[in-house]
């Protein structure tokens, strides 16, 4: 048995050649470079706004049979006209009909899967407002790809540094998809991003614990580097083992361990293999080819190291 019975992997194209957030060409391109690698099968990323280019990367991957697991551009994560929890009701307005587009987009590619960030944190006395105006939003972009039979999740990202959104802790982010659910979002799950776990002071087995009583819909994982001396300082998806960086293949083994104790990763593959991506930059001066190809290796190796330790148990 291999790594891919088990497991549908993937990655993101735009964190791999990171050009690709500037330039919707340089993401065409790196998308039909991701298309060349035969061992992930998933991508994480976007659809560019230019129809044509969204048209020809859509049937690149159907092309090379990847599946898209649709990520949000990163200015919904950013104050002014795309914040869906500003003061202003037409920026809240302008963020509910361009996230609703970015919903289109990925029905025209035929994800199953979207994910949604938190916005702008403004401290402990605002947040109960911005968090009532965010569950407003959520519950309508919710309904909106219900019409497509699209999972909405929301990622866990740090709170208090960073990135500084108010959908931080995990176990606040599967509270309030717990309450979007009760509210009747029956299409809303989360995502664990793994990387982002020591930005924001976790531990995984407690995240997982958290994400799989709301409901797991996919697993990030990645890299984090808290040496401030370090280019990959802070939130930027540095590459597994990188020097400073907190994850390499032992600690690989370890998530593996709590993903498929928690029955997220079936001991026995089944039908339908659970999805997990890798959201990360390339290595310094090393291509994103030979970069995905090593990264490959680590992951597929730390999975069948756990699976070993899990059924000897």
């Amino acid at each position: 048995m291999f790594f891919s019975d088990y497991v549908c992997f993937g990655i993101s194209p735009s964190m791999l050649y990171p050009l690709s957030f500037e330039d919707e060409l340089e993401h065409f391109s790196a998308v039909d470079q991701c298309c060349q690698f035969p061992e992930y099968e998933c991508f994480e990323t976007f659809l560019p706004s230019d129809a044509g280019l969204r048209k020809a990367e859509i049937k690149r991957m159907k092309e090379h049979n990847k599946v898209l697991n649709y990520n949000t551009p990163g200015y919904f994560q950013l104050d002014g006209m795309y914040n869906a929890s500003s003061d202003d009701p037409a920026f809240r307005q302008h963020a509910l009909t361009a996230m609703k587009e970015q919903i289109d987009y990925a029905s025209e590619a035929g994800c199953s899967l979207i994910v949604l960030t938190g916005t702008p944190d403004q401290g402990d006395s605002r947040r109960p407002v911005l968090l009532e105006r965010y569950s407003e939003f959520f519950l309508k972009c919710a309904a909106h790809a219900a019409q497509y039979n699209m999972t909405v999740s929301i990622e866990p990202i740090e709170r208090g540094r960073f990135k500084n959104l108010i959908l931080g802790p995990t176990w606040e982010c599967a509270a309030f998809i717990k309450d979007m659910q009760e509210k009747g979002a029956s299409n809303a799950k989360l995502i664990l991003d793994i990387a982002h776990l020591p930005l924001m002071g976790e531990d995984i087995g407690g995240a997982v614990k958290s994400c799989m009583e709301a409901g797991l819909a996919h697993v990030h994982m990645g890299n984090a580097v808290l040496e401030q001396t370090s280019q990959f300082y802070g939130h930027t998806h540095p590459p597994i083992g990188v020097q400073h960086g907190c994850y390499d293949c032992q600690e690989l083994t370890l998530q593996f361990k709590a993903l498929l104790t928690s029955g997220y990763i079936p001991a026995f593959p089944g039908p339908v293999r659970p999805t997990i991506s890798l959201e990360v930059r390339p290595y310094p001066g090393v291509s994103g080819r030979t970069s995905a190809r090593v990264m490959y290796e680590k992951v597929s190796s730390a999975f069948m190291a756990a699976l070993e330790q899990h059924c000897n148990h």
